[in-house]
């Protein structure tokens, strides 16, 4: 757009340990957007001007680990405890210099202090369906994450939204209980009222256009506010049962609807007032009062060491996938089940004719599509689950983000080891396909593994590349479904005319043509009179035959399974590139 909208100009106040600061009026985008400017999240746009100083001095690294932000959005991770949140949070914001017991000791602590500790113990995930104060749990979660850091000042955008009577007391009283232990305490509200306003020392209130109109005390039931507007000429009267809260905002023109837009313009007023002289005298008095340290070193662009960055998220991914019970003991069970159904309906295949031949070669082509189709498709919903949480992690600087999407690629890893084994051991067994030796058995199973995981990673990559779920899931069924037709099996590469490239590019055919050579390849060369190899009633042999008729080697099963594990680390690394590179993967402020 090329006209400029003023979000807001010439804010002046200042926020004081054991004291709660309010941010009032405006638009919800200057309030929002104020607040994290002071908390020094502000956002990257080539048409935002200014710096952001503490005590007059352009803060550091060391500066912003003295804060806490509290997002509006109750962002976590579901198959976490209470307990672990908090304490993933505490091992990746507090000093490395802090041993684990200490951490350990003060999650305790904070969990006390905010009333978590029955809940502690309990699934994230789970709490909607244990208690009826879900949201003012949520909150309190939020907020002890922040704890967790041990922060100096805390910043909460619009802390008592959505909450009940009851959850809004429990909030506000938390937090005039931190900020009577020395807390800096800074929050925004959009639905005030005089019993919220209550708990809060300090106002800052701005207008419609984002200037300020009043910064200063509030007073019992909001007196001081009422103090300073009344006395203004040509104020409008307060009228009948109207709270002092719902007047000031009315004199603002944003409370009730029929006072229309106000005829004076308070910003004015306010620069000409005497309490805006003397806050301006009183921040003059804490600059010379207050002389910011510059450290002789820089500090570390993370307060925990890499090592343990690496560690912790990996645990967490870790934790998400095996707690998952819809994701990860579905799909085993779901691997599990078609392991037996296929066993069962192609139960010991003899392939002494055409037609068992054709079952045999169907089993193989069934079981690569399921297994690949179920992999690439279910990673996109947990990752698009787990992105929001991501993002409150990074916009917090917690770990270095590349091993976010490095944790799910590990993670992976395990699982699908065991999921294709029980797959090829039940379904395989059954039905007498590559269990004719030990290592045919290994080799099958490896092939398989290592096509799932590629194909896994192919669905990570897809996932960060689209900008929503929805779409990664409509690209990778198009993609599959296009490999899966140009595979060279229900037409074979001598039919492939147009599409030819898609075949060379396609993991599903590298991985149907390894796992048929394995199952059907017989030397009759290496034979001697009584050769065990399969005949077809016409006398040639079965893997001459489909050797011949799908351009099959066996020499080329170790090609294969490197082309399919060279397309696997080429999907991990799109997928980090991605994710590092895309838009839609940062912070959506930036």
């Amino acid at each position: 757009m090329k006209k400029k909208i003023l979000v807001f100009n010439r804010i002046t106040g200042y926020a004081n340990p054991q004291n709660m600061l309010a941010l009032l009026g405006g638009s919800q985008e200057s309030k929002s957007t104020l607040l994290k400017c002071l908390a020094g999240r502000i956002p990257s746009s080539p048409y935002l001007q200014g710096d952001l100083r503490a005590n007059d001095v352009i803060p550091g690294e060391t500066f912003f680990r003295l804060i806490g932000y509290v997002e509006m959005v109750d962002a976590h991770q579901p198959y976490l405890s209470v307990r672990e949140s908090l304490q993933f949070s505490a091992a990746l914001r507090l000093n490395r210099e802090i041993d684990t017991r200490s951490r350990h000791i003060h999650v305790e602590l904070v969990l006390d202090q905010l009333g978590l500790l029955p809940y502690s113990n309990q699934l994230v995930g789970s709490l909607r369906d244990a208690t009826g104060r879900t949201f003012e749990i949520a909150k309190k979660m939020t907020i002890g994450v922040e704890l967790a850091a041990n922060p100096s000042i805390l910043f909460l955008e619009e802390p008592i939204y959505g909450l009940d009577s009851a959850g809004i007391s429990s909030i506000l009283a938390i937090l005039s209980g931190l900020s009577a232990s020395g807390l800096n305490i800074i929050a925004t509200l959009t639905h005030a009222t005089v019993r919220s306003l209550s708990f809060f020392d300090q106002a800052l209130i701005l207008t419609r256009e984002g200037e300020q109109a009043y910064f200063g005390p509030i007073g019992p039931n909001c007196e001081d506010l009422l103090n300073y507007f009344s006395p203004i000429p040509s104020s409008p009267r307060k009228l009948t049962g109207e709270s002092p809260i719902s007047l000031v905002m009315g004199y603002l023109g944003q409370g009730i609807k029929s006072r229309g837009t106000p005829s004076i313009n308070f910003a004015d007023k306010y620069r000409a007032s005497s309490l805006h002289k003397q806050v301006n005298e009183e921040i003059a008095a804490i600059k010379n009062l207050r002389k910011v340290r510059v450290p002789k070193k820089t500090a570390p662009a993370y307060p925990a060491p890499y090592s343990r960055q690496a560690g912790q998220v990996l645990l967490r991914t870790q934790r998400f996938l095996w707690r998952n019970v819809q994701y990860t003991y579905g799909r085993l069970t779901g691997c599990i089940m078609i392991g037996f159904l296929m066993g069962s309906l192609y139960y010991q295949i003899k392939y002494s004719d055409l037609y068992g031949v054709t079952s045999r070669s169907l089993y193989i082509y069934m079981q690569v599509i399921l297994i690949g189709v179920i992999a690439a498709n279910n990673v996109i919903p947990q990752i698009g689950t787990d992105r929001l949480v991501y993002l409150r992690e990074k916009r917090a600087g917690m770990y270095l983000p590349i091993f976010y999407p490095l944790s799910w690629a590990v993670g992976e890893i395990p699982y699908l080891f065991i999921v294709t084994l029980a797959m090829v051991g039940i379904g395989n067994g059954l039905a007498g396909i590559g269990t004719r030796s030990v290592p045919e058995f290994l080799e099958y199973w490896l092939v398989l593994c290592v096509f799932t995981l590629c194909v896994t990673y192919f669905g990570m990559m897809v996932t960060f590349l689209a900008p929503l779920p929805i779409f990664a899931a409509f690209l990778v069924s198009i993609l599959t479904s296009l490999w899966v037709s140009a595979s060279g099996v229900v037409v074979v590469l001598s039919n492939i005319k147009f599409y030819r490239w898609m075949y060379w590019t396609n993991p599903f055919q590298y991985a149907m043509n390894a796992l048929t050579s394995i199952s059907f390849y017989c030397n009759p060369k290496t034979c001697a009179s009584d050769c065990s190899c399969k005949r077809l009633p016409d006398g040639s042999y079965v893997w001459d035959r489909l050797a011949n008729s799908r351009a099959l080697s066996h020499t080329r099963i170790n090609t294969d399974i490197l082309i399919l594990s060279a397309m696997g680390v080429l999907f991990a690394s799109l997928a980090l590139l991605f994710f590092s590179m895309l838009r839609h993967n940062k912070n959506p402020s930036e």
